[in-house]
């Protein structure tokens, strides 16, 4: 059982890559956009601001599980008035790529184990956390869905969120089904292999007590 479990996992861990990846790409859109502005330009189908997508924006959409933590800090830190200084926004960029962390972590792990149950069929832990974060994030990113997508469209910044939701909302949903359908066959595979166990248990003490009668 041991090497089926070496031979059936990969040696890339999503649970490292997903929260690096998701921190560099906040911060290369945020680097563009100081590093290579764009005046606003008129026009029938130009665009009403920078075209460059707004880095706080990004950081939302990118790290969208993390509104649930961001904002009780932000209303402890800067009250429901909250400024739109240039300061307040780099400080929720950091806030969201830190705490992003934390959601990309449990959706990487999320992968890991999915990719070894696809080879193996079993060999993925299943645990309660997991699960309950899955659930936390189909949940909150359905509900953020709905409230982006009743809100009026100010410009394609918007669209960043809404592509955000849904793509959380899909990834939570997904990784809770998983969570649940593993919760269900551990269970059958543990009481399978009692059941060998003591069949097992039960032939050697036969074969011990037919050798003592001859």
């Amino acid at each position: 059982m041991g090497k089926g479990l070496k031979s059936g996992r990969t040696g890339i861990k999503f649970r490292r890559i997903l929260p690096l990846a998701a921190l560099l790409f906040v911060t290369v859109t945020t680097y563009r956009y100081i590093a290579f502005p764009q005046a606003p330009r008129n026009g029938g189908f130009a665009l009403r601001a920078n075209p460059h997508a707004r880095p706080l924006t990004v950081a939302q959409a990118v790290n969208l599980p993390a509104f649930a933590l961001t904002l009780p800090i932000e209303l402890a830190l800067f009250g429901p008035r909250r400024d739109n200084s240039a300061g307040a926004q780099a400080f929720s960029i950091v806030e969201f790529s830190v705490l992003g962390i934390i959601f990309w972590f449990f959706a990487g792990r999320f992968l890991d184990d999915f990719t070894t149950w696809r080879r193996l069929r079993s060999g993925s832990r299943w645990r309660l956390l997991d699960c309950l974060v899955a659930a936390f994030i189909a949940v909150e990113s359905t509900l953020l869905l709905a409230v982006f997508t009743f809100i009026p469209l100010r410009d394609f910044q918007d669209m960043w969120l809404i592509s955000g939701a849904i793509g959380w909302a899909a990834l939570g949903y997904f990784a809770f089904t998983f969570r649940v359908m593993q919760f269900r066959a551990y269970p059958r595979e543990d009481r399978s292999d009692r059941l060998s166990d003591g069949e097992s248990q039960e032939d050697g003490k036969n074969q011990e007590a037919e050798a003592r009668d001859i």
